[in-house]
């Protein structure tokens, strides 16, 4: 042991430093705080239900109700039992911290990398600085982007071991990645891995090439087939969370989609693979924001305002009048002006990185150089998406698997990857033969000499942006309209009173709107200069930057001085390079006030929400009922003792009580809110009920159809068929009187031919007819008559008249008519016939008539596809009778019906048809799909129980799968151990 801790000091020692850095950087982590993540608060509220289940029971539920009213918990908090690997990563985890342990794990696993390649620990320790630092890195764990972040983390050993199973040791290499790449799927982040597949599957050819010069196919074939093995190990381990994943995305808009319409009735291209590719490219980087890989300001920064970040102080103390300081300051544009919708922070690599990789590709003589250089420029131009669509079409059309992931700006973390790996190659080449090299000074002073040139000219030039977006433009050029429209709305009277202009007289007019637009434009044309100076200064950086590189590798190649000291030298300067980049998005900084910037808390983080005063009124009504009260206080004093286990007092103690007290409230009944506060972007009100709204990037087809289709249209019968038992609306609560309860008897069945009439029907469908000498459109085609469902752009033209909406009323019952009307001043209306009759004066003149030729009538009747309906043995029913919950679970809801004929009942739960299985007195019954995505059951006559339960048999056997994996990897690596230390041949 002795010897092997001699022999081995250099990579304790880094280790140690590793430590070291990472408890300096989160030192508020180690003095009790944790990190605002805005995704994490986001994820205590989407898994609560989850997790005070999980505490109570010991088990796990696989279903929440908490989320777009009902949705698997595959993609938000399962925990696989028996995954060593998923419990190990927790254990590391919940030992050294979030997002420390994240972090750590970056150096940790780049060192491995290094190792692998048999790199100088000196030139490992310094490729996981670049690898840990870059700002992405650091930008994701500031925003909770916890498993992506340690998913990347562990790309590197998982190349490492690749590469030393082809070129060292096929054994070990085989072990350790399926060791690696076990942790790398038990981080759970698809996206990551599928990524680095395009790395690996660029090694792997790159070795198949080399064995065609060597001919060496036996090393070859050994080794593919025992990469292979080992990754299907891996798969096998992790067999749960891919395939429940795989399951899942199948019923996401990640998957196909039943419906081929736009909600407005137009043809929509039918997509039954995967996500829309507007969808898919969204966040797409700039091509010339790009140039962030080199010098991390030259579009901005974050997408916050110029006056909430640290160049506040530059444009300050810059030259610029106190007024134009003030204006800039106020100026309500983001400091950001790139092309993505918004952004938390730049892709900044260093340019010292890149200026590593340029002297790596004429130094580095391993071909494979090329390899990280092709995918690390592949990944780059993908991550444009919509700004390079030639491309972006061909992944997404032609590679298997492509189209399944959002937000193409992800695939930058093969640069992060790729472009430290060549830099390192470059190190090693370098320190292993430095006089063979040192006599080539000439390349070296091109390189440095155009690089450097390079930098300057884009400095002078810039990047042709105007230092302005696309939207901004659009914005400012549309504004003197805009303008003009807004004064015409108001009251000339007013104008002259207030103004002193006469909107008749064309020149008052027009000086007007011009001196609006000129004290609109004021700030935004300032803000452009700012722009500019925070251009140049992240220019000004880079060039300094790349000054002190070049000084330093030409103490390389014109002295004499220890290549140990330069390398020294090399990672201090890449450490004051990147630090206060990330510094921007995470750091110890302190506000005014005496708080972290970027810290709070940790009771704040475990705890993070309190109840609203709408919460608070939903949770004393429901207190009404005496079972209910008397579980919310088994709650509260649930709460208060978890609270004195924590420690907590005061306000952290009322967050804990008022978590468990709401969670009671949840077990006890089965109702659902709808926040009209950001729904479809949060998930707070999801912390404290089951919430129709919701925050997740995969969220079931059907639901998302729904909004589209029903709830955008403010239907609120769909509301009520969901039993959305309460609206809040800012901080007022608006109990829904309508609301069906968790389950009710329908009287009739309306069967429809496909999906797209099926989720129409559940609004009203308007038949119109023109009636008027105007035109009348309907998504700009000129119509006679028309059958609408109100999502529809439909248009009225009078000759000689601007183009008039036509409204809808939802108030109109079926059968019932109204006329779309103008009267004699202009005034439009949509009036009842009986109106028209009683008006002799002729004071209308009629355009359209429209006529509701079928409404949904929630109570009364179900909407079912044809082929479903083929289940039913009836098709009428007389709705009599009672049915009721009677106990809840998100994985298990009992109901008691009775009725002395057969009836067909509907539960205002979410129709997923996996895993869901129904119950009739202990005998298993269909269940049908209704209403688009209800469910159903046909009952017989009389007293019954019913039972939903939601079971999913491969949850089990993959926990198995992964045990028997686990110990069959685990006695390979023990053997592999034991048999290497019989030899002494221990890997080196």
């Amino acid at each position: 042991m002795k010897n092997f801790f001699i022999k081995n000091w250099q990579h304790f020692a880094v280790v140690i430093v590793f430590l070291i850095i990472t408890i300096f950087y989160f030192a508020p982590e180690f003095n009790g705080y944790n990190l605002k993540q805005h995704d994490v608060e986001q994820y205590l509220g989407m898994s609560q239900e989850t997790k005070m289940f999980r505490e109570k029971t010991g088990q796990e539920p696989l279903w929440t109700n908490s989320m777009f009213g009902g949705m698997p918990t595959t993609q938000i908090s399962t925990l696989y039992t028996g995954n060593i690997f998923q419990k190990m990563i927790i254990s590391f985890l919940g030992f050294v911290g979030v997002p420390s342990g994240i972090f750590l794990m970056h150096l940790l696993g780049f060192y491995i990398l290094a190792l692998c390649l048999r790199m100088k620990p000196l030139i490992g320790f310094i490729g996981a600085l670049a690898f840990a630092f870059a700002s992405y890195e650091i930008v994701i764990l500031q925003a909770g982007h916890n498993s992506k972040a340690m998913t990347v983390a562990l790309m590197a050993p998982v190349v490492g071991a690749f590469i030393l199973a082809y070129r060292h040791n096929w054994k070990w290499g085989a072990i350790l990645s399926a060791l690696f790449m076990s942790f790398e799927l038990a981080s759970n982040h698809l996206q990551v891995t599928y990524y680095l597949a395009f790395l690996l599957l660029g090694l792997g050819i790159f070795e198949l090439f080399k064995v065609l010069k060597t001919k060496d196919f036996k090393k070859f074939t050994v080794s593919s087939a025992a990469i292979l093995g080992a990754y299907g190990l891996a798969i096998f381990i992790n067999y749960g969370n891919i395939s429940m994943t795989n399951d899942y995305a199948k019923n996401t808009i990640r998957g196909g989609n039943d419906i081929d319409i736009k909600p407005d009735g137009s043809p929509a291209v039918a997509n039954t693979k995967g996500l829309d590719k507007d969808y898919i490219t969204n966040w797409s980087y700039g091509v010339g924001e790009s140039f962030t890989l080199v010098s991390p300001y030259v579009k901005g920064s974050a997408s916050v305002l110029l006056a909430d970040t640290k160049f506040r102080d530059q444009i300050e103390n810059s030259d610029r009048s106190p007024s134009e300081i003030k204006t800039i300051m106020e100026a309500q544009y983001a400091l950001y002006w790139g092309d993505q919708p918004m952004t938390s922070g730049p892709v900044y690599i260093g340019v010292i990185m890149i200026f590593l990789v340029l002297l790596g590709m004429v130094y580095i003589k391993d071909n494979s150089k090329w390899v990280y250089l092709s995918v690390a420029v592949l990944a780059l131009m993908l991550s444009w998406g919509k700004n390079f669509m030639g491309l972006t079409d061909f992944f997404i059309d032609f590679i298997p698997g492509y189209n399944k992931f959002r937000t193409v700006t992800i695939i930058m973390i093969l640069i992060e990857l790729c472009i430290p790996i060549i830099a390192m190659l470059l190190l090693q080449k370098l320190y292993e033969e430095r006089e063979t090299i040192k006599e080539t000074k000439k390349k070296f002073l091109i390189v440095s000499g155009v690089f450097f040139v390079f930098l300057l000219a884009v400095k002078i030039v810039g990047l042709g942006d105007n230092y302005t977006t696309a939207q901004e433009l659009e914005q400012i050029n549309s504004m003197p309209e805009a303008m003009r429209q807004q004064v015409l709305t108001m009251d000339p009277q007013m104008m002259a009173q207030n103004y002193g202009v006469d909107v008749t007289n064309k020149e008052q007019f027009d000086a007007f709107i011009d001196a609006q637009i000129e004290g609109r434009t004021e700030g935004y044309n300032l803000l452009k200069t700012a722009r500019m100076d925070i251009f140049n200064a992240s220019m000004n950086r880079s060039l300094l930057f790349a000054f002190f590189a070049i000084a330093i590798f030409a103490l390389y190649f014109y002295t004499s001085i220890n290549t140990y000291v330069i390398y020294g030298a090399v990672a201090v300067l890449i450490m004051v390079d990147l630090i206060p980049v990330a510094n921007n998005y995470l750091s110890s900084e302190t506000l005014d006030n005496g708080d972290y910037k970027h810290w709070m808390p940790e009771a704040d983080a475990k705890y993070p929400l309190s109840p609203s005063t709408a919460d608070l009124q939903i949770l004393e009504i429901e207190s009404a009922n005496p079972s209910i009260k008397k579980a919310i206080m088994n709650g509260d004093r649930d709460g208060k003792r978890k609270a004195d286990e924590l420690g907590y007092s005061g306000s952290e103690k009322r967050k804990v009580i008022d978590s468990y007290r709401f969670s009671a409230l949840n077990f006890a009944t089965n109702y659902r809110v709808f926040d009209y506060n950001n729904p479809w972007g949060s998930s707070r009100t999801s912390y404290f009920h089951k919430s129709l709204g919701g925050y997740h990037g995969a969220k079931l087809r059907n639901i998302q159809n729904l909004f589209d289709f029903q709830l955008a249209q403010s239907n609120n019968k769909v509301l009520d068929m969901l039993n959305v038992k309460y609206f809040i609306q800012g901080e007022n609560l608006v109990p829904n009187r309508t609301a069906m309860g968790t389950a009710w008897f329908v009287r009739s069945v309306e069967t429809k031919e496909s999906p797209n009439d099926e989720i129409r029907a559940l609004g009203n469908e308007f038949k119109i007819t023109n009636v008027g000498s105007g035109k009348f459109f309907v998504n700009g085609v000129e119509q006679k008559e028309a059958t609408v469902y109100g999502a529809e752009t439909i248009q009225y033209l009078m000759a000689g008249k601007d183009t008039l909406k036509v409204p809808l009323s939802n108030g109109l019952s079926e059968g019932m008519e109204a006329l779309f009307v103008v009267d004699a001043n202009g005034t439009t209306n949509l009036v009842p016939n009986t109106t028209l009759l009683a008006d002799s004066l002729n004071s209308f003149v009629k355009l359209a008539q429209i006529k509701v030729m079928n409404e949904f009538k929630v109570r009364e009747e179900v909407v079912i596809l044809n082929d479903e309906a083929k289940k039913l043995k009836r098709r009428s029913f007389t709705g009599e009778g009672s049915i009721k919950m009677d106990s809840y679970a998100p994985n298990r809801i009992v109901y008691s019906s009775s009725s002395s004929k057969e009836q067909l009942a509907i539960f205002s739960e979410i129709y997923y048809n996996d895993g869901w299985k129904a119950f009739v007195d202990g005998k298993e019954s269909d269940i049908l799909k209704v209403n688009y995505l209800l469910r159903a059951i046909e009952l017989p006559a009389g007293n019954h129980k019913i039972e939903f339960k939601f079971e999913l048999p491969q949850y089990t056997k993959s926990n198995n799968y992964a045990i028997f994996g686990s110990v069959l990897l685990f006695a390979m690596l023990g053997g592999l151990i034991f048999f290497d230390l019989k030899k002494k041949l221990i890997i080196r």
